[in-house]
């Protein structure tokens, strides 16, 4: 049914479209190699556009062309302030494959704009659809042996990583369908007889994909999208000077799709029913499901808390990939944390600064002028001259930039309460697209407005491309260094994993590395490599709580009880709503140190908190019935019955609890049935 967009297609655009279906089908892009692999693939886009010039083809040759400054200067100046907030970062063991992976895509985005002109940027936008039809297809055939035969219990196609449990993105896979639905609906229309049927049953099963992955979210975008697509729709007809009123060929489609969405709803659940629960409609849709309401009071917490955080740091922000350390400052809540504030301007705003969402927001606006200007004549009624050539082909190009832009518009929406393009899988067609619509804009403003030289364009761009590439070859071989030592360390050999990790010391991109060092150090009693390596890590992040409580572990085993506290001090005040054990163990060492009366003056503190995880224990929210957290309430709860034997029987009961939760929980995962793919 689809050909494949590979055969017979130059290099540079094969490589770019074969690494698109990679990245959809590989744990939809969420992975540091995809990430690395993107910045190969774009380096080689922009040195063989050095080579050989660039521009739009014609008669088989390549014209070359200056460039619009209108739209290169925001998509550049966009990531030259990534790099800025990088370099200001607060949490600098974080962030670098944000800024690798930014790069790469404003880099892909350009070179899209400047090759889908003409009839070779048609072609390239056609091979750009199939290559999209070919991997949501791919990925829901796969998506449904997961969902049936293994324990999640949310469709999610191949967004998942099956080493661990819990990295299951049903959301993401629906912001993923979001994007590729209007692209398969750009192919059905350019299909007839029983390839357009074909392609109706395709879009059917796409949509009880999507429903299947019981976002809310993302079926309220679906909806908007629906709402722009039918707006257009009727515009061209009352611009033809006809009433907005179905035909018989469009009406049975509609038809035909919805039937075949319902089917692949409720088939996939009856089959799942024969392995796994099934996942309750009722309960989704009125919010009681296991997550309650939580989703959309934190999200409203996640917002308020970005907002505040960009107010402190408003030029450069706190730094790429800082929320989740950052957040955790201004958290009120057990275990209420998230690596991003489920908003794509905010994430922007609090991270890199106001500058850089206002870019963003700046080369959005630009890019869909014409779009916008469409859907003002629809409103209007005015007549609608775009769609005058039938609007039944493919290579249609208005009706192709506006479903791209519906494609954008709908993963935009999503955007605006769940972050989730940090996935290539997501964040690589969505800039092409956003590269396609530039490229019909540039050609509008071109003419009118100011442009750069080509050469000053290509020197510049194969300047980034050149320090991306790199940076990414050098942190390649730190990445891979570091990972053997993970791997040793998890097998128990602690001694090569230290090894393996002493030679990662210089890496930039180290995330947790320098603890684990500290860990195996003191482990070994070797303090000098131990207070070296949590000094290395908090020199670069001072937001996480994890370095900070290392180091007092490490002054209270050399006995250094001042130090401990002081550090188990600045743990507490950061991690303490996430971390049970940071208040356990600056409990201990009170109590070590004959500074009980400390421990008196924050009993009331410490009580509340305690009685805040048991609760949340109980109702096992976020899964803290599951962690160590549920062993640390009792241990406290143990040591405080201790130290104030007039309230023991609270503390005692509040231990019991926990205890009681605990096993329950623990006792249903173990009782539930296996995956039987792995």
């Amino acid at each position: 049914m689809l050909r494949t967009p590979f055969a017979r297609i130059p290099s540079a655009e094969g490589l770019l479209l074969g690494f698109l279906l990679f990245s959809v089908l590989w744990r939809g892009g969420k992975s540091l190699e995809a990430t690395w692999m993107l910045v190969g693939v774009a380096s080689a886009l922009i040195v063989a556009d050095a080579i050989r010039g660039s521009g739009k083809i014609e008669n088989g040759k390549l014209k070359i062309e200056n460039y619009p400054n209108v739209l290169w200067i925001p998509a550049v100046s966009f990531f030259a302030w990534t790099i800025l907030s990088y370099f200001f970062s607060t949490t600098k063991n974080y962030g670098l494959d944000e800024v690798l992976r930014d790069g790469a895509l404003v880099l892909i985005f350009l070179w899209t704009m400047r090759h889908a002109r003409g009839e070779a940027g048609a072609v390239l936008s056609h091979r750009f659809v199939q290559t999209m039809v070919l991997a949501a297809v791919l990925a829901s055939l796969f998506g449904v042996l997961v969902y049936v035969l293994q324990p999640v219990n949310r469709f999610v196609g191949t967004f998942f990583d099956y080493r661990f449990h819990t990295d299951y993105w049903p959301n993401a896979w629906a912001q993923f369908l979001l994007l590729a639905w209007p692209l398969v609906f750009l192919w059905m229309r350019g299909k007839q007889g029983k390839l357009r049927v074909a392609g109706c049953g395709l879009l059917g099963f796409l949509f009880g994909a999507l429903l299947l992955s019981y976002s809310r979210g993302a079926l309220i975008a679906f909806a908007g999208q629906l709402v722009l697509l039918a707006l257009v729709w009727a515009g061209k007809k009352w611009g033809e000077g006809a009433f907005f009123i179905p035909h018989r060929r469009e009406i049975i489609p509609i038809g035909l799709i919805a039937v075949i969405a319902v089917a692949v709803f409720f088939t996939a659940n009856t089959a799942r029913s024969g392995f796994h629960p099934v996942q309750s409609v009722g309960e989704k849709i009125t919010f009681t499901a296991d997550e309650g309401g939580s989703s959309v009071d934190e999200r409203k917490l996640f917002w308020g808390q970005a907002l505040a955080l960009t107010l402190d740091r408003p030029l450069f922000g706190w730094g790429p990939y800082s929320f989740r350390f950052v957040q955790q400052r201004l958290q009120t809540g057990v275990l209420q944390t998230s690596d991003h504030p489920h908003n794509v301007f905010l994430k922007l705003a609090a991270e890199r600064g106001v500058i850089a969402s206002l870019l963003f927001i700046v080369l959005l606006v630009l890019v869909s002028l014409p779009q916008y200007r469409l859907l003002y004549c629809c409103i209007a009624r005015k007549r609608i001259t775009r769609f005058e050539q039938s609007d039944q082909q493919c290579s249609n190009p208005a009706m192709q930039r506006f479903l791209f832009f519906l494609s954008v518009t709908g993963v935009l929406a999503h955007n605006l309460i769940d972050y989730n393009l940090q996935f290539v899988g997501i964040a690589l067609p969505f800039w092409m697209m956003l590269g396609i619509l530039a490229s019909e804009t540039s050609s509008k403003i071109q003419s009118r407005g100011k442009i750069l030289s080509k050469k000053l364009v290509h020197k510049i761009e194969l300047v980034i491309a050149v320090l991306l590439l790199a940076v990414a070859l050098r942190e390649g071989v730190f990445l891979v260094i570091s990972s053997l030592g993970r791997h040793a360390e998890v097998a128990g050999e602690h001694e090569a994993a230290l090894w393996w990790y002493n030679r990662s010391s210089a890496e930039w991109f180290s995330r947790d590395m320098h603890v684990s060092r500290a860990l195996l150090a003191t482990l070994s009693n070797r303090t000098g490599t131990a207070h070296e390596a949590i000094d290395t890590f908090l020199t670069g992040n001072t937001e996480d709580p994890r370095g900070w409580r290392l180091q007092g572990d490490i002054a209270r085993t050399e006995g250094d009880i001042p130090a401990a506290l002081e550090a188990y001090g600045k743990a507490y005040e950061r991690g303490r709503w996430n971390d049970l054990s940071i208040t356990l163990a600056l409990a201990e060492t009170l109590i070590e140190s004959d500074r009980g009366s400390e421990l008196v003056e924050k009993k009331a503190e410490i009580d509340a908190l305690l009685g805040f995880f048991v609760e949340a224990i109980v109702q096992n929210a976020h899964f803290v019935a599951l962690s160590h957290n549920a062993e640390d309430a009792i241990a406290l709860s143990t040591l405080l019955a201790e130290v104030f034997p007039d309230s023991a029987p609270r503390y005692e009961v509040l231990a019991a609890k926990a205890d009681f939760a605990m096993r329950s929980e623990r006792s249903k995962v173990k009782s539930r049935p296996s995956g039987y793919l792995w």
